[in-house]
């Protein structure tokens, strides 16, 4: 019994376990703006220390006295590293540097980080 238990841990682990996002980077550009269209684009890395399933990357931009929040689903296996990118064409060119904010957390998951 405690061989099968062994020899199956991975798959188990894959299994019961939920998703454990971790953000390795993040940053921001303009690189989507277009002509007489300014937007900011956020990017980075998210990594799975759980088991296999979907994780919900969210940022929220702000900007002046304004706050844009968007959301990304990733499914990611057990150990895996994804990028994303979000972008916001809400910003306005002339209205102060946009902050960022990333969080992410297992999709259905109580417990947001």
């Amino acid at each position: 019994m405690v061989i099968l238990f062994i020899s199956n841990y991975q798959k188990i682990f894959k299994t019961v376990i939920p998703p454990k996002p971790v953000i390795v980077s993040t940053h921001a550009d303009d690189s989507s703006t277009k002509l007489l269209d300014y937007s900011i684009k956020v990017m980075g890395e998210i990594s799975n220390r759980g088991g296999d399933g979907y994780i919900v990357v969210e940022v929220t931009v702000s900007q002046k006295n304004n706050k844009w929040t968007k959301t990304q689903n990733i499914y990611l296996q057990s150990y895996q590293t994804q990028g994303f990118e979000i972008v916001f064409d809400e910003v306005e060119l002339l209205a102060g540097d946009p902050k960022y904010i990333v969080k992410a957390y297992a999709l259905g998951a109580l417990e947001r980080n």
